[in-house]
């Protein structure tokens, strides 16, 4: 019923502009888009090339306000709990109200995390990574750039309430 009216075609527009606009954005910053863009909600971004691990990448971008998943990427040789990619998508940010000029900023805080937490390596051993992302997850909370992020995200998402 809901998907019939004119209102939620729109939102749905909106959503897919939304992503592309963010994946351009992205792009611009290096990252590997695995389908070198979007077109529909979702992005699936590879991290080989910033030298970061999906999981770490999703607990940093956590701890800086912004939510996504680690995901696979095709040809990925790290374990499905470890993976070397995110997936992330448009709809909660276009529920808030946010549209294309909103993506520029987001795909900023996305670079900035990323960049904070580069210097993380997931160990082979897994006790090892046991203990590294034990430690990962206290750091990143102290991390400044990080700590900066998720405060411009929050003072940021104030202007978009949830309905």
């Amino acid at each position: 019923m809901e998907a019939s009216q004119p209102n939620f075609r729109a939102y749905s527009k909106q959503i897919v502009k939304n992503s592309k606009a963010l994946a351009r954005e992205l792009l611009k910053y290096d990252f590997d888009l695995v389908t070198g863009g979007s077109e529909n909600h979702l992005i699936l971004i590879d991290l080989r090339n910033k030298k970061v691990n999906g999981a770490l990448a999703a607990i940093a971008l956590e701890a800086g306000n912004i939510v996504v998943n680690k995901n696979g990427v095709p040809f990925d040789t790290l374990p499905p709990f470890y993976p070397s990619g995110i997936r992330l998508g448009t709809a909660a940010i276009t529920t808030r109200g946010m549209k294309e000029k909103e993506m520029v900023k987001i795909a900023k805080w996305f670079d900035l995390v990323i960049n904070a937490v580069s210097n993380y390596r997931l160990p082979e051993d897994k006790e090892e990574r046991r203990n590294l992302m034990k430690k990962f997850r206290l750091e990143v909370l102290k991390n400044k750039p990080i700590q900066k992020t998720a405060k411009e995200v929050k003072d940021f998402t104030s202007g978009y309430p949830l309905p």
